[in-house]
């Protein structure tokens, strides 16, 4: 049962699924390119579908299984779309919230992927998709809303701000756009998905 998983193995397994989710999501963008907006119809898909695996796999019972995905893809679904609406409004003002600091240039050129994604840019539309994403989890897993909502939009705007830093790093290292593409998305997928089971694993309510 899904009780006798330790919150180590339930981390793990949550990050592989959101993980090699986000993994197949920047092989989509880095065969799309050149490209400006992250948050594609494609993306939620693979999120929604591995990232439901993986919060829901302990569980051993297709129905929660399947439930999960389903409300996976309609969170990650609802969650882009609405973002992709928003995209300028969002975009804009995430923008100026980070020009009020005085970042290093070094910094700014590690949160953007070439040739055109500024990926740390879309910070805020990375938090409203992730406070649904959130939502639609806990109302698939039956776990308390706001600690899902708040650790959905937490580790969305995080993966966004790390993951290209990382993948900028380990790309230039290798000499490999795509390995900073697969990379960058890998870690978005990992951080949100540890934020996720965080939240499912320490506010789940029984099942039936």
């Amino acid at each position: 049962m899904f009780q006798n998983v330790s919150f180590k193995k339930y981390l793990l397994t949550s990050a592989i699924g959101f993980g090699l989710g986000g993994a197949l999501w920047g092989w989509e963008l880095h065969s799309s390119i050149p490209i400006r907006y992250p948050l594609t119809a494609l993306g939620a898909i693979l999120i929604g579908i591995f990232g439901g695996i993986g919060l829901s796999v302990w569980f051993r019972n297709w129905k929660i299984i399947l439930k999960t995905i389903g409300f996976g893809l309609l969170g990650c679904g609802i969650g882009f779309f609405l973002t992709g609406i928003g995209i300028y409004p969002l975009f804009l003002s995430g923008t100026w919230f980070l020009s009020i600091f005085p970042w290093p240039d070094t910094i700014i050129d590690l949160i953007k992927l070439s040739p055109s994604l500024k990926i740390g840019a879309y910070w805020l539309n990375f938090a409203v998709a992730g406070i649904l994403i959130g939502l639609f989890y806990a109302l698939a897993l039956k776990t308390k809303f706001w600690p899902m909502i708040w650790r959905g939009g937490t580790g969305f705007v995080l993966g966004s701000l790390i993951g290209p830093i990382i993948g900028n790093l380990i790309g230039n290292a290798f000499n490999s756009l795509f390995v900073s593409y697969l990379v960058t998305f890998s870690v978005i997928g990992i951080i949100l998905g540890l934020f996720l089971a965080w939240g499912v694993y320490k506010n789940l309510k029984p099942i039936t």
